[in-house]
Parts: structure tokens; C-alpha cells; sequence
């Protein structure tokens, strides 16, 4: 599975713990499909096929899934490399929309570090002290729609306990600029979350935290690095920029 659907899943595993979120949140993997709900937070509701030859069964039993809970819209994702017109066709005769793509990205195994271009900026661990102000932070950058604070710390709380996740501030010499996710897996890492707020932006901060955090994974001798965007969006151009080059496409389907 890839990194980003692991990172996904574990994010939701940590949030199910919550009392609060008790029957919210599903996940189902199968050897050909994965399926992720969360009834109150629309990203997460979405399905990956990794088989085209298990296609219209991933599709009947998507629809059987989300429409058990009453999620009225969902996604599916597809590897462009796997799929083949015909398939395309049959997602739009099952009332699918392609929406976007998502381009994954990979460091190449040789690239140096070469370390932060902009010496006053860091990476502040988040504390339980300061996860509120991370959690504001993060709706900000991210400007989600969610107003109520108080739910998204309980939630994120949970992610300070694992070993794989981490939360930081990016500072530029000790004030907040944005906020950056890393997840490790046998040190795999993916790039998660990476936001600069509103009033930081077009200084090149978000370049620059790219660096910083590819910087901090080749310190720690990563096997891999691999990150995540839409395509055509200006996260993914500075991506190519720093030197992260394209790994695989999929296409986001929405019904």
C-alpha cells in the first residue's frame, strides 16, 4: 500500500480511539480495494482500487459502503498506470466524475541534503502545550471550513502518542509561518500536511520548508521520501523545484 493511504489509515485508527467519534469512522482493506469514512470530515471519504480487473466490484461495493453510513458524495482513486479507457468509460456510466488528479512524488536515492536555504527557518515539535495554537494553525493554512477548535485537538491529541507522525511548527526565527507533517514508516517518510499561513505567503516560505524537511529526512539516512500533491497546483510545482520528481498519478474520481 502506498505511503500516503498508510499515513491515511493511521491518522483514522489514532481518531477512532476518540469516545466522541464512536461509529464515525470506518476503514475496510481488502486485498483489492481500500475503503475510509469519516462521517465528519469529507476527506476522508474515499476508496482506492488497486485492480482494474476487480473494477465493477469495487464500485458496487463502494456505493453498498457509503451509502450504509449516508455519505452522500465519495471518491475513488486509480493508478493511471494500471487503467485503460475502457475503464475510464465505465466509471462515467456509473455516475463518475474525474475531478482532479494527485501526483505522487519521490526524492531520488542521490540526492544530497542540502540543507535549509533559509538558515532562521525551523521545525518546532508540537507539545500537548502547544497543540491548540498548532491545531488553529493548521485549520488556518489549510483554510478549512471547520470553526469549532475544540474536536480537532482532541483528535490530533491522539496523534502526539505515535511513533510515526509528527507535528511541527515551521518557524522563522521562532515565529510561526506555517505548519508541516512528517510520517515514518521503517524510515520511509512521507512528506504529510504543509501549510504556510495567509499572511506568510509569497515569501518562498513554502520552498524553503521543503528543504527543510527533506534536509531533516536524508539526515536521518531515509530508504525513501515521498510526498503528495494536486496536480497543476503551485504545492506541486515547488516539489519539482526542490528536485522531488514525479512517482506515480492517480486519478480522483467523485460520485
Amino acid at each position: 500500500m502506498e505511503l500516503f493511504l498508510e499515513y491515511d489509515v493511521e491518522r483514522l485508527s489514532r481518531y477512532d480511539a476518540v469516545a466522541d467519534n464512536a461509529g464515525k469512522i470506518n476503514i475496510e482493506s481488502h486485498p483489492n480495494a481500500l475503503f475510509l469514512s469519516f462521517t465528519d470530515v469529507g476527506y476522508f471519504n474515499y476508496c482506492v482500487c488497486f485492480d482494474p480487473d476487480n473494477l465493477p466490484d469495487v464500485v458496487e461495493r463502494a456505493v453498498s459502503f457509503y451509502g450504509d453510513r449516508q455519505i452522500r458524495h465519495h471518491r475513488l482513486l486509480i493508478d493511471e498506470a494500471l487503467y485503460a479507457e475502457e475503464h475510464y468509460d465505465f466509471l462515467s456510466e456509473q455516475g463518475y466524475t474525474l475531478k482532479e488528479r494527485l501526483r505522487v512524488v519521490s526524492a531520488p536515492a542521490d540526492r544530497p541534503g542540502r540543507g535549509p536555504e533559509l538558515p532562521s527557518l525551523g521545525l518546532d515539535p508540537v507539545s500537548e502545550e502547544s497543540l491548540p495554537a498548532f491545531t488553529a494553525d493548521y485549520l488556518t493554512g489549510f483554510e478549512s471550513e471547520q470553526k469549532n477548535l475544540a474536536p480537532v485537538v482532541t483528535n490530533f491529541r491522539q496523534l502526539l502518542g505515535s511513533r510515526g507522525i509528527s507535528l511541527y511548527h515551521v518557524t522563522d526565527s521562532g515565529r510561526p509561518v506555517g505548519i508541516a507533517v512528517l510520517y515514518d514508516k521503517g524510515n520511509n517518510y512521507f512528506l504529510a500536511g504543509g501549510a504556510i499561513l495567509p499572511d506568510h505567503r509569497n515569501k518562498g516560505y513554502h520552498t524553503h520548508a521543503l528543504e527543510t524537511r527533506l534536509d531533516w529526512c536524508y539526515r536521518q539516512k531515509a530508504k525513501n521520501v515521498y510526498s503528495w500533491a494536486y496536480d497543476n497546483s503551485a504545492s506541486y510545482r515547488n516539489m519539482l523545484k526542490v528536485g522531488l520528481v514525479p512517482y506515480k498519478s492517480f486519478r480522483v474520481y467523485e460520485r
